[in-house]
């Protein structure tokens, strides 16, 4: 009460000052009544993994109340406020107690949940490898200090500089768009940054530049390039395979997605940066794959971008990387002489002569559209009808509800439900469970006041859909090994969904499952696919107008075993996150013309093919039923998978 009461009086009196033209005295100074707020001090916060209470114990104690541990790391470090938790491990805002003014910290503690030998050394191998980077490159202003770090009992934990400030994204979210003017400044700022660590010996790749990775000191509004735990040495082995990307999708540069990143990898990054703080739009949303072209500039709303600042942005993210700027000196020239000559954009690139990919069964080239089953040949046609079984599943709606206080909250209703399948063997005792899906007509796309939508998801328009079997979960990683000899995913499981696969390795998969099984395998088409996501439902999700962890997986750190969310109303699993799916279809910028008979749309020189239901690191909106997004077929990375469907004829 005194806190409060204290607080009232001290805002009212320096209203006073204001309106009096006292604008450059305090409450403090002139005011006999100013008392400062009492504040309480932080909570200690233990960071024993199996603690059951970490948070419950008092500013002075040494010893966890709950559990007994030592509040203190290496007797001096103690946590009070944990700040984040993911896959890897926690992060912990802390103080520094060894020194007399108790400067505020950041640890970092390893806590890999995942059990694989392989993939939890890599991880760990990242955690270090952030400490090491930061080792080396000592005080820099724009660079978090690395402090200490070590191993307690076998728990490995890094400790370096708190930044006191706000991400850009956040930034973003709450003050808005950035003009032309704020992205000059940011661009000014974080250039010498990357300058900076691409002349180190040996050079540093940052391979993770966004703007949740960039803050805003407080004290002086200085920006702060955190997060390098994804860094790579320029001259080391690559920690990731070819092929498999680390970094956040929207922002990777095209030759980093395939595992190969360079200098310029960074600065594509930092460019995408700006078009998203320019426009507040998804870049997925800002790359017209039709065109094969950047655009936007259509999505500046009463925000214009001059000419020579425009240029400077476009070869930034030039798809290309010998059309990019090279070092980030490069830029840094470009921006200061507004006169300097800059090369015009890339243009697109001349389309190559060549047949529409297609898959070979026994000799024969099958058009991969909407319906290979249609076009394979005969002696692939089954002779009958599987044999049908009948399975129950539990599924779920999310429903708005109120608390005994009358507070909001969401419940999950589960109910029963029943539908049949037939199991595919693809031999090792590895079976493929395939769900019939009844013939049905529905509105395919998303509504015009859908949160979250675009209008390359419209016009809604009625699709007619013949009956099919779909895969009851993604494409195993035992499934795929089964098939295809080996397992290309980073988070290894057998019964997780298989990723770091591109268009064309799935389209390869349906071939060798075709041949095997003599049934007829393909890809879904985007028709198909969000039919049998929706399951008969109209809202944004099946399980309703929203989404909660209690249903799927997604904003979360890795994939998960396939099947361990509630199903749909068909009985599938995993049609919201843990993997994004592969379809048939080529992607269009909107459904004007697209088929309604249920089929593929690829009957144009598109270079891009769709994937749905979003994955596991994904933003709800990109989970929804109407969702697409669309990568080129030879694509890969940890975010795509894909699942079957089998022609029921």
């Amino acid at each position: 009460m005194l806190n409060s009461l204290t607080r009232d009086l001290n805002l009212k009196t320096d209203s006073i000052l204001k309106l009096t033209g006292h604008n450059n005295l305090s409450t403090k100074q002139i005011c006999p009544l100013y008392i400062p707020a009492l504040v309480s001090p932080p909570m200690s916060y233990c960071i024993n993994l199996a603690c059951p209470a970490p948070a419950n114990n008092s500013p002075d104690t040494n010893f966890c109340m709950s559990c007994g541990s030592q509040l203190f790391l290496k007797d001096r470090y103690r946590a009070y406020h944990l700040i984040g938790q993911g896959g890897f491990g926690k992060t912990f805002k802390a103080v520094d107690e060894y020194q007399s003014n108790k400067p505020a910290c950041v640890i970092k503690q390893f806590a890999f949940s995942n059990n694989n030998p392989k993939i939890r050394q890599t991880a760990l191998n990242l955690f270090y490898e952030e400490a090491k980077h930061l080792e080396k490159l000592g005080k820099h202003s724009q660079i978090p200090e690395l402090f200490a770090y070590f191993d307690i009992e076998g728990q490995p934990y890094l400790v370096q500089q708190f930044i006191d400030g706000q991400d850009l994204e956040k930034e973003l979210a709450t003050e808005g768009k950035f003009n032309q003017q704020q992205i000059r400044k940011l661009l000014a700022s974080l250039l010498p940054v990357l300058d900076f660590l691409h002349h180190q010996s040996p050079p540093i790749i940052h391979r993770d530049i966004k703007p949740a990775n960039i803050i805003r000191r407080r004290s002086d509004r200085e920006l702060v390039l955190v997060d390098f735990g994804a860094a790579k040495q320029a001259t080391q082995t690559m920690l990731a395979k070819t092929g498999t990307t680390i970094g956040s999708p929207e922002y990777v540069a095209p030759e980093q997605a395939r595992g190969k990143p360079a200098f310029a990898s960074d600065i594509y990054s930092l460019g995408v940066t700006c078009i998203f703080l320019l426009t507040q739009v998804s870049p997925f949303d800002l790359f017209d794959v039709s065109e094969d072209a950047w655009v936007w500039r259509d999505y500046l709303v009463n925000n214009s971008v001059d000419e020579s600042l425009g240029k400077v942005l476009d070869k930034m993210i030039a798809n290309a990387l010998s059309q990019r700027y090279q070092s980030a000196t490069e830029v840094i020239a470009a921006l200061a002489d507004n006169r300097h000559s800059i090369d015009p954009p890339p243009q697109k690139l001349r389309q190559q002569v060549k047949e529409d990919l297609a898959i070979k069964v026994n000799n024969r080239s099958v058009i991969s559209s909407g319906s290979i089953a249609r076009q394979l040949p005969k002696q692939l046609q089954p002779n009958n009808q599987p044999s049908l079984q009948p399975f129950g599943f539990e599924t779920a709606k999310l429903v708005n509800s109120k608390t005994l206080w009358g507070t909001p909250k969401l419940t999950v209703k589960k109910s029963q439900g029943l539908a049949n399948r037939f199991f595919q063997d693809l031999g090792g005792g590895v079976k493929l469970q395939m769900v019939s899906i009844p013939a049905g007509t529905y509105l395919m796309g998303a509504p015009g006041l859908e949160e979250g939508s675009s209008d390359y998801q419209r016009p809604q328009h009625r699709v007619n859909v013949p009956s099919f079997y779909m895969g009851k979960c993604p494409v195993t990683q035992a499934q795929y090994e089964a098939i295809m000899g080996d397992r290309p995913s980073y988070f290894q499981g057998g019964d997780r969904p298989v990723e770091t696969v591109s268009w064309n390795d799935a389209v390869e998969f349906c071939q060798k499952l075709s041949q095997l099984t003599r049934q007829l395998y393909r890809l879904p088409s985007e028709a198909e696919w969000e039919y049998a996501a929706r399951a008969g439902t109209t809202t944004a999700f099946c399980f309703g107008e929203t989404l909660s962890p209690d249903v799927a997986n997604y904003l979360q750190q890795e994939t998960t075993v396939v099947g361990v969310f509630p199903a749909n109303n068909y009985g599938l699993y995993d049609m919201h996150g843990n993997i994004s799916e592969w379809c048939a279809d080529k992607y269009h910028s909107n459904y004007t013309g697209a088929p309604i008979d249920g089929s593929a749309w690829s009957n144009d020189a598109n270079s891009a093919y769709v994937l749905r239901g979003g994955s596991w690191c994904s933003k709800m909106r990109y989970c929804r039923s109407a969702a697409r997004i669309y990568y080129t077929p030879d694509y890969r990375c940890a975010y795509f998978g894909f699942r079957v469907v089998c022609e029921s004829n």
